[in-house]
C-alpha cells in the first residue's frame, strides 16, 4: 500500500509538471507576440491613402497659370481633420511633386485656404461637401476626399475601400470644368463615372 501511495503522488507530480511545462511554453511563445505593437489596418490604409495623394498629382495636369515656374512650392492642403496621423509630414518633407518642394496645409475653414493645388477634404467635413466644392468650382484645384457620394457632387477624385483595397472614382467632368486633366492611364484603372 505504500508503494501505491508513493506512485500515486509521483504521478500526479508528474502530470502537474508536464501541464505546468505546457502553459510556461505558451506563454513564452505567445507574450512576444501580444507585447508587439502590431500594425493596424486602419493605419496601413491611411498610409496607402498619404501615398496615393502624391502619386495620382503626377498624373493630373495642371493649367500653366496654376503651377507657373516661378511658384516655389506644390501646395497640399488637407481641410477638416487631419485622418493621415502625420504619414503626409514622413513622407513629403523630403520630396517633390510637379519638380517643386511640397507644402502641407492643414485647415478647418474653407474661406482661409492658401492657394492650393491639391486639397483633400476629410471625412470630417462631409456635411459642407456641397459647399466646399461651389467654393472652389472655378479653381485649378485637384479635390479628393473619401465622402460617401464625392464624385457625384463635383468632387474630382474620391477614395473608397473594395476587398480591402484602397480604390478611385473620378469624375473626369468635374476635372475638366476646373480646368485640370487627368491621364488616361489613370482613367484607365479608375471607375470613371459618368
Amino acid at each position: 500500500m505504500h508503494k501505491w501511495w508513493i506512485t500515486s503522488l509521483f504521478l500526479k507530480t508528474r502530470v502537474k509538471q508536464k501541464t505546468l511545462y505546457k502553459v510556461f511554453c505558451l506563454w513564452v511563445l505567445w507574450l512576444p507576440i501580444f507585447c508587439l505593437p502590431l500594425p493596424t489596418y486602419a493605419v496601413d490604409r491611411e498610409h496607402h491613402k498619404a501615398m496615393y495623394l502624391g502619386r495620382l498629382s503626377n498624373y493630373v495636369t495642371w493649367p500653366s497659370m496654376a503651377i507657373q515656374p516661378e511658384s516655389k512650392t506644390f501646395n497640399l492642403c488637407v481641410l477638416g481633420e487631419d485622418t493621415f496621423k502625420g504619414f503626409l509630414q514622413s513622407l513629403y518633407t523630403e520630396k517633390s511633386i510637379k519638380d517643386k518642394p511640397v507644402k502641407i496645409y492643414y485647415f478647418n475653414n474653407i474661406e482661409n485656404i492658401p492657394n492650393c493645388h491639391l486639397l483633400f477634404i476629410s471625412i470630417s467635413k462631409r456635411k459642407a461637401v456641397s459647399k466646399i466644392l461651389n467654393f472652389v468650382k472655378d479653381k485649378p484645384i485637384l479635390t479628393i476626399s473619401e465622402t460617401r457620394g464625392f464624385t457625384g457632387k463635383k468632387g474630382i477624385i474620391q477614395f473608397y475601400m473594395q476587398a480591402q483595397r484602397v480604390r478611385l472614382k473620378i469624375n473626369n467632368q468635374a476635372a475638366i470644368s476646373q480646368g485640370l486633366k487627368i491621364s488616361s492611364k489613370l482613367l484607365a484603372i479608375a471607375n470613371v463615372i459618368k
